[in-house]
């Protein structure tokens, strides 16, 4: 099969070449025919397929170059999107957590378990009174900040 295909490869290329007969008619018209005519002299030429490069060629290129430009951009800008993608899941993924801890602590602080908080000098103090109801308002703002909704994209 391979052997078959290889003839077949080496065949094309003597196939491409071909035989093309030029005369003059008794008007001077110029024929040309790839049979020659039975009364009359002929030249002969053997045409083979040009292995020169076309006039399209520099425009082939060109076009070539701006497709690879165009799509070199292309992949950066999706490369930037899905990065962009990326980061602002892991900021809605950050956003949740912080979301959820700042629910978790308002949630003790409006239990009414005691709480506690460490001092400067490192002792812990008991939260009641107005300690208590400041970090209760700072409780509730860090739920606000949080946990509203996502501010629309800018675009």
């Amino acid at each position: 099969m391979r052997l078959a295909i290889f003839t077949t490869l080496l065949v094309v290329p003597v196939l491409a070449s071909a035989q093309v007969y030029t005369w003059k008619d008794a008007s001077g018209k110029v024929h040309y025919s790839d049979q020659p005519p039975a009364d009359r002299k002929v030249d002969s030429r053997t045409l083979r397929p040009s292995l020169s490069e076309s006039d399209d060629v520099p425009v082939a290129a060109k076009t070539a170059a701006e497709k690879r430009e165009a799509a070199a951009k292309q992949a950066k800008e999706s490369g930037e999107k899905a990065a962009q993608a990326e980061k602002e899941r892991a900021d809605d993924a950050i956003r949740q957590e912080n979301c959820e801890r700042a629910r978790q602590n308002l949630a003790g602080i409006e239990s009414g378990q005691i709480r506690y908080r460490m001092t400067a000098s490192g002792e812990r103090e008991a939260l009641d009174g107005d300690a208590r109801d400041s970090e209760l308002s700072g409780a509730r703002r860090a739920v606000e900040i949080n946990c509203a909704p996502k501010p629309a994209a800018k675009k």
